[in-house]
């Protein structure tokens, strides 16, 4: 079974504001090109529909990924670092 540590928790929730942030600029970086897009209006349309999807996977998975990673260098740092081993 799993032990929570709070230095593993500390670790998560920088992972998580982390993986936010990253987030923002990504999906910032996309909208400009999106918006740069050269189209028709029914295909502009349908890569904006294809982008909902997207953010929504990169969201998922940054944020996923980056508090696993925060969790881990948490326990194995902070914690020992806070003496809450």
């Amino acid at each position: 079974m799993m032990e929570l540590s709070l230095g593993g928790l500390l670790g998560a929730m920088v992972g998580a504001m982390i993986g936010g942030a990253t987030y923002a600029a990504l999906i910032g970086r996309l909208d400009g090109v999106l918006r740069r897009m050269e189209g028709a209006d029914a295909e502009r349309k349908d890569v904006e529909s294809d982008v909902s999807l997207m953010r929504r996977a990169i969201l998922g998975f940054d944020v996923v990924l980056c508090t696993a990673i925060g969790y881990w260098l948490g326990a194995r740092y902070i914690g020992p670092a806070i003496g809450a081993e």
